[in-house]
């Protein structure tokens, strides 16, 4: 297996506003299967436009994915106002509506993949704490119903999405962030968490996969009885699974970046997010080249193809009106949806 055909199944952040020439020459080198966007790379519409563009001209044509769940964690918050949290979007019987807003800023903006909604449970105590709006409910049934909804609104923008944190976050009492939380063995519990993954994830056709580890103290990202043996075996999920940010605190105790992203590939990851650590992007390629069965390699880049083609499908869908619409006017509807 080539380093070029290895870095593939990556997901790559940049430094800031604009694609460096080192980065411009590492992606070149080894196309990625997306890059991702974050606060730092966001100034204004003009430059993110600008930006996506030129992105979107790399090889591979890779995609453009953020995270704009709304509330807490909404990247454009600066350039369109602050939209509405999940949470709230979920009581308020307005997730549909929240979806589509989210899914045209990304679509105006040159996103393909919004990385949300989370259907982690709202529990007392721990996601609490951590998560706290970014979960829609403690009950599965309310959580899936409104995550249907949420992604819904994006597919019908022409963008796509990806459910997280499988196996569930709800029950951690740390941020991934951070540090590695362990989520205590309860059968049913357990099933509670897992059931808005099983009712919304064939729907999202992504689901990412958190840190939290078991009994056994390993991160669910590492470990294949999470990421292959419960999600594929067990569940039968047959779309793409994203590790979250492999960067995180949670992993600190799990070797260097290179080791993390090949022991997560190894486990059954798909897309192997390296968000801010572009320097070693290089290095993590070549361990996962070196040291993951290429047909490991080759099944990721499967079930990518099959998400990426699926995007592309809902983005030659989607109805054209909404982009050509003053901005003013997406703006104005995400305050009045939130103000409502």
């Amino acid at each position: 297996m080539t380093r070029a055909e290895a870095s593939r199944i990556f997901g790559v952040g940049i430094s800031g506003p604009t694609l460096l020439l080192e980065e411009r020459e590492a992606l070149e080198r080894f196309p990625p299967r997306a890059v991702i966007l974050f606060k730092r790379n966001i100034e204004s519409v003009e430059q993110v436009i600008e930006l996506t563009s030129s992105i979107r001209e790399l090889p591979g044509r890779p995609l453009l994915c953020v995270d704009l769940e709304g509330g807490p964690v909404d990247r454009f918050r600066d350039l369109l106002g602050r939209s509405i949290s999940f949470r709230e979007a979920a009581e308020r019987g307005v997730a549909r509506r929240a979806g589509e807003l989210a899914g045209e800023a990304c679509s105006r903006l040159g996103f393909d993949v919004n990385l949300a909604p989370v259907v982690d449970r709202l529990l007392p105590g721990a996601s609490e704490r951590v998560l706290r709006d970014r979960c829609a409910s403690a009950e599965p049934a309310a959580i899936a119903r409104a995550a249907s909804e949420f992604l819904a609104g994006l597919h019908a923008t022409g963008v796509g999405g990806c459910v997280k944190h499988f196996p569930g976050l709800g029950r951690a009492d740390l941020d991934t962030h951070k540090d590695l939380p362990l989520i205590p063995p309860d059968a049913g519990e357990e099933e509670r968490d897992l059931a808005p993954f099983v009712a919304t994830m064939e729907e999202a056709g992504a689901v990412m996969i958190s840190h939290a580890a078991g009994p056994d103290g390993i991160p669910a990202s590492l470990s294949k009885e999470k990421a292959t043996t419960l999600l594929r075996s067990r569940l039968g999920f047959e779309g793409a699974a994203f590790s979250d940010d492999l960067e995180m605190g949670a992993l600190s105790a799990f070797g260097g970046m290179p080791q993390r992203v090949a022991a997560a590939a190894r486990a059954g990851c798909d897309l192997l997010f390296v968000c801010s650590r572009i320097a070693e992007y290089s290095a993590c390629v070549g361990e996962v080249a070196s040291t993951v069965p290429p047909g490991r390699i080759a099944e990721a880049f499967e079930r990518l193809d099959a998400y990426a083609r699926s995007v592309d499908s809902l983005r030659k869908h989607a109805p054209f009106g909404f982009r050509t619409r003053p901005i003013a006017a997406l703006t104005a509807d995400i305050a009045g949806l939130r103000e409502a």
